[in-house]
């Protein structure tokens, strides 16, 4: 029997700060894991406040009730012959910690600290190990304190690694300890669970252990980031049990240490180095549906609002979030009738794109309208004394504007929540009218840059009812435009890439300045052999300023963006990933643009 004790990682259900309601699902699902002949347990890291209380975890009162949730599970699981690990944070003397207890039959058997932290994280807590203290008094038990506790029960040796660094594994574990629990505070973004379950082997393999992650369920904050309970456990390199990924569901896995070793298959797929957003595996770039949807369930729990509104253009970004918004509402049960979806021509509308925003809302059966803006906007022209025949910025915004308002106080009439459409190319080079289109109640495809949008809604395409299919095609194959300027003879006249630039150009520059960190002269370089044979030289370097002008340029745009989820290794974000000056100035990068040959 010594080799077949069972281990469980369960992901109970999250409820932000309230650490009352997630001390009870800890019991049940402890209970429930517990009945399946579980008898060492992990929850997630902080699951009894939650990971993304942010400053609250400076507050007495959150720290203060979380003991008392600690103390109510110590008594509940009492008479359960298990060890249960349970996140949380904890406060030492003057010191805040980010900690695991481990709890047996009523006692602490000890607290580990997480030892090395994020700056995000410096600001709540202390590192574990700068803590002096060994041994700390807590709930009327003396407990033993510290970063490298080996605990024995079950006649085995265990230990706890609190955090996963995807870039700098912790693998430091002394000998002897034959399973390693992971509790961990990392979110979902697309691409990561492939580095992930390579990272989770390697370590396993190299420490000859059985290794235990568990990340937290929904629940958690979806401002900026999306969680969902992703467990996986590995013995000696191998993957021997897993939950379903992306869902809203509580998670219990069990494993029989030694009982389920095989060899596997590891799958490789190679990148495209002109879109270095997309998955290597083509088949994952609908999980960017899911992550949406994810996100947005969220949101709407948190609001107790089951109603969306969007503007639908006909174009790709619309299109994705009213995908998105479907998506979501066939996850929650709710009527795909309460999603509002509004067409609203103006001065630059085509027939092709207003028919396409009817004919694709009708196929996937949501609610549709259509409200004429021109009356309103030309009323507006009057207002402010502008001549509807000057076509310029004033001309274009005003539409832009009109549409916002319409969609804002619709939202408010029918107490629905406005989707924003604009996706990261568009706020990486500020093609966004401030004030307008700029805004919404929750930006969904903020995350996304263009070209993957168009991936996406390809791929969607190709599995979809004849009728969605059908119109979804054609509007990939409909230029990219806002279409704020008049037609000519129905066409339309003003697309975008044609004044911004390529967009798999952009991509491909943001991609290499945000996630490898590269400057221009690097940038261009790689630029110019990857696109040998789509662009000259000439036309990378000119596009490559036109980038980083506008990037720089704009920020002020995006330090007033709206919330939404982060899809990808990195996004624009000012309150996460993208933390910078609206004064910030580009002068060092068009130089070094300026001497390239």
């Amino acid at each position: 029997m010594k080799n077949n004790i069972q281990i469980s990682a369960i992901c109970p259900r999250v409820k932000v700060a309230d650490t009352n309601t997630n001390a009870k699902n800890i019991i049940k699902l402890t209970k429930l894991a517990a009945k399946q002949g579980a008898q060492i347990i992990t929850t997630p890291e902080l699951s009894l406040t939650g990971v993304t209380c942010g400053d609250l975890f400076l507050k007495p009162l959150l720290i203060d009730n979380t003991l008392k949730a600690l103390n109510t599970i110590l008594k509940e699981t009492k008479t359960l012959n298990t060890v249960l690990i349970i996140g949380l944070p904890l406060q030492i003397n003057t010191q805040l910690i980010n900690a695991i207890t481990v709890l047996h039959k009523g006692n602490i058997l000890g607290i580990v600290p997480k030892k090395h932290l994020t700056a995000d994280e410096m600001r709540y807590f202390t590192p574990g190990i700068q803590i002096k203290e060994n041994q700390i008094l807590i709930l009327g038990q003396k407990v033993p304190l510290g970063t490298n506790l080996i605990f024995n029960v079950f006649d085995k040796n265990f230990a706890v690694e609190i955090g996963l660094d995807l870039n700098k594994p912790l693998i430091k574990i002394a000998k002897g300890v034959e399973i390693i629990f992971n509790p961990v505070s990392n979110y979902e973004y697309l691409g990561k669970q492939a580095k992930l379950e390579n990272m989770l082997r390697a370590i396993s393999a190299k420490l000859t252990v059985t290794y235990v992650y568990a990340s937290p369920a929904f629940g958690e904050s979806s401002a900026e980031v999306v969680y969902s309970a992703n467990t996986l456990i590995y013995d000696k390199g191998m993957l021997v049990a897993e939950a379903p990924r992306l869902t809203m569901q509580e998670q219990i896995v069990n494993y029989k240490v030694g009982e389920k070793l095989k060899i596997q298959s590891i799958q490789t797929c190679k990148k495209d180095a002109k879109h270095p957003f997309s998955p290597s595996n083509k088949q994952e770039l609908l999980e960017v549906l899911d992550l949406q949807a994810l996100a947005l369930a969220r949101r709407l729990e948190q609001t107790k609002i089951n109603k969306v509104i969007l503007g639908i253009s006909g174009g790709l970004d619309s299109t994705l979030a009213l995908l998105a918004a479907v998506h979501t509402f066939k996850k929650l049960n709710l009527p795909l009738k309460n999603i509002f979806a509004y067409t609203l021509p103006g001065l630059g509308t085509t027939s092709k794109t207003k028919n396409n925003a009817e004919l694709l809302c009708k196929a996937l059966g949501v609610s549709f309208e259509e409200i004429d803006i021109k009356p309103a906007v030309l009323q507006h022209f009057k207002d402010i004394k502008h001549n509807k025949n000057i076509i310029d910025t004033t001309y274009e915004n005003a539409q832009a504007r009109e549409r916002t308002q319409i969609l804002f106080d619709i939202s408010n009439k029918i107490g629905a929540l406005v989707l924003g459409t604009g996706d990261m190319s568009e706020f990486a080079l500020g093609w966004a009218t401030y004030g307008g289109d700029h805004l919404s109640m929750y930006g969904i495809n903020a995350g996304i840059p263009k070209t993957l949008i168009q991936e996406i809604v390809a791929e969607y395409a190709e599995s979809a009812p004849a009728k969605v299919s059908k119109v979804l095609k054609d509007i990939l194959a409909t230029p990219i435009s806002p279409e704020l300027k008049p037609a000519s003879k129905g066409k339309i006249t003003q697309k975008t890439e044609d004044l911004v630039g390529p967009y798999i150009l952009h991509d491909f520059f943001l991609y290499h300045f945000l996630v490898e960190n590269l400057g221009p002269k690097e940038i261009y370089e790689i630029a110019c052999q990857t696109f040998k044979n789509d662009f000259n030289k000439q036309t990378i370097k000119y596009w490559l300023e036109v980038f980083f002008r506008r990037f720089f340029a704009q920020q002020f745009k995006r330090s007033c963006c709206p919330e939404g989820p982060k899809i990808l290794q990195v996004s624009l974000s000012p309150r996460t990933d993208l933390r910078l000056p609206s004064d910030v100035n580009a002068n060092l990068w068009l130089e070094e643009i300026n001497k390239l040959k």
